[in-house]
């Protein structure tokens, strides 16, 4: 899962407690957490309660509460069809993938048929999801156009050139891009061959609101952070450095912090150890990048609580690709004095995205995708990912 849009589709430790860091941080790591009073008071105990709070979603991806407090997941839904090659090389396009409202614990589809694609390792579609101050629903579409092959049928083709790579305003059942992150990156991507083997590249991957209006967005092919303006023009902002494996960084979540700074996880690329992933924070009065907490296990999610806490959801505590099948959990770093806590240890299955209840509680989606288990690390390759239709959760912890 290097959750790769182009060539590819991009995107317990050894010991607990060399895998989550227990205790202070070192190094460029020891920076505080980010000041500001919190909304709730108190921290999560490593024992809080686990709760499944809906069931049959088709790969959850992204969270997000709307303004009157209703729970939105996107879906990558089914596998599409509209397929070439064969193996390995399999590449599938289609429209399966949606957008549910998860409240009554059941997935009420708000949004469906929304483009999705398969390339290798997982299905992608409406990655990312963020509702503006406006109350508007928003979701971030992976790809680009110039990804869109064009030996799909003309209105397969069509849809997906117009819908690939885009911001859509998906409320009140609309379809109206407002912008086009997915080609301003590729082509940045184009510009700088230096920068990976792999460009040009694209896979637009999370989204949340900015300061002032607008979004910022991670591209997890690109590996960018990139701003888009209330006008819709998309800019990068700073590159996401490659991991100590050498492989790419594949930035897979990002939130504003009190401080007004971006804080951006990644899941890292193949061959990752189970301590390799990092949360940078971005200073957009500076443009500088730097590491701001390190020590995790490939990050699916990640975001500030209303406790002031900054969580950390590990998508597998092995490392990436996982040794086996990926048990998750989710790190909660304390604003105050940067411990670390884990939270749902053991009882998260491919755990990626992040929401945080307003009484101080998170959540997180469960079973995006099935990985059959496999004990010899060699064989335990991309090729064993599958979807999850219908076994998706949305997951409550607190």
């Amino acid at each position: 899962m290097r959750l790769k849009t182009s060539r590819t589709l991009a995107a317990g430790a050894a010991a607990l407690a060399a895998l989550v860091g227990l205790g202070a941080p070192t190094g460029q790591a020891a920076e505080a957490a980010p000041k500001k009073s919190p909304r709730v008071t108190g921290h999560l105990t490593s024992d809080a309660p686990v709760t499944v709070v809906a069931r049959g979603l088709n790969s959850p991806r992204s969270l997000a509460f709307t303004k009157d407090g209703r729970l939105l997941v996107t879906e990558m839904g089914p596998t599409p069809t509209a397929c070439r090659g064969t193996g390995f090389a399999t590449q599938c396009y289609g429209t399966t993938a949606s957008v549910a409202d998860v409240s009554s614990g059941k997935p009420v589809r708000i949004a469906e048929n929304l483009p999705n694609a398969f390339n290798q390792e997982e299905t992608i579609g409406p990655n990312g999801i963020a509702v503006g101050r406006n109350g508007h629903i928003y979701t971030l579409q992976a790809g680009s156009e110039e990804q869109v092959p064009e030996v799909l049928p003309d209105d397969l083709e069509k849809t997906l050139k117009e819908q690939y790579g885009t911001v859509m305003d998906i409320t009140d059942g609309q379809r109206k891009v407002v912008a086009r992150p997915g080609t301003v990156n590729w082509k940045w991507t184009e510009e700088h061959p230096d920068l990976s083997n792999t460009y040009p590249a694209t896979n637009p991957y999370a989204l949340t609101t900015k300061p002032g209006g607008g979004f910022y967005m991670v591209d997890a092919g690109a590996n960018t952070l990139s701003s888009i303006d209330r006008k819709g023009r998309t800019k990068v902002l700073s590159w996401i450095p490659r991991t100590p494996a050498g492989t790419d960084a594949v930035p897979t979540c990002l939130d504003v912090g009190p401080d007004g700074a971006v804080y951006i996880g990644q899941i890292t690329g193949h061959g990752n150890s189970a301590t390799a992933a990092n949360i940078y924070r971005y200073s957009p009065k500076t443009g500088k990048l730097k590491v701001w907490q390190k020590g995790f296990s490939a990050i699916g999610g990640c975001g500030f609580g209303a406790n002031g806490d900054f969580y950390v959801v590990q998508f597998d505590t092995t490392g990436f690709l996982p040794t086996g099948d990926p048990i998750g959990n989710v790190i909660q770093i304390n604003h105050e004095d940067n411990s670390r806590t884990v939270l749902a240890d053991g009882k998260l299955f491919a755990p990626t995205g992040f929401a945080a209840g307003a009484d101080g509680s998170i959540y997180v989606a469960s079973k995006t995708m099935m990985w059959p288990a496999c004990t010899d690390a060699p064989a335990c390759t991309s090729s064993n990912i599958y979807p999850a239709v219908g076994a998706g959760e949305v997951v409550k912890i607190g």
